[in-house]
């Protein structure tokens, strides 16, 4: 396998993305044809942060770069909206379970507050929130 930090290796990654983004996507858009639509996002994130916990416990073991990130940047990532913060918590975790904690929490508000500023701001005036 090419080095994560040689040009060929560069270059295998974007194309692993790349190609894993769009089975991902592709992946993603079947469930939301054939699921309920309040469903959509429980069935994809459970889906795929299970499937991220376990390639990362996969890849402890196994060296495949180029193969990590079609399965985790690529595919996973384009599949659901919160794989990548999954693998991010469980690097954080696996060194200190309390800060993962913190992390996971404030993230979380953080992102909500984000979403909700964003929208405050760019609502008609005087539009109802609710």
């Amino acid at each position: 396998m090419p080095s994560i930090t040689s040009v060929k290796g560069k270059r295998m990654n974007f194309l692993a993305v790349f190609l894993g983004g769009a089975v991902g996507a592709t992946l993603r858009y079947f469930v939301i044809l054939w699921s309920p639509a309040e469903a959509v996002l429980w069935i994809v994130n459970i889906i795929g942060s299970f499937s991220m916990g376990a390639l990362q416990a996969y890849y402890l073991q196994k060296s495949a770069p180029v193969w990590k990130v079609f399965w985790t940047t690529g595919i996973l990532g384009s599949f659901t909206t919160f794989s990548s913060f999954s693998a991010e918590w469980f690097t954080y975790f696996e060194v200190n379970p309390f800060y993962a904690s913190l992390y996971a929490i404030g993230i979380t508000i953080s992102c909500f507050l984000a979403a909700f500023i964003g929208f405050l701001l760019l609502r008609k005036r005087g539009e109802r929130i609710v």
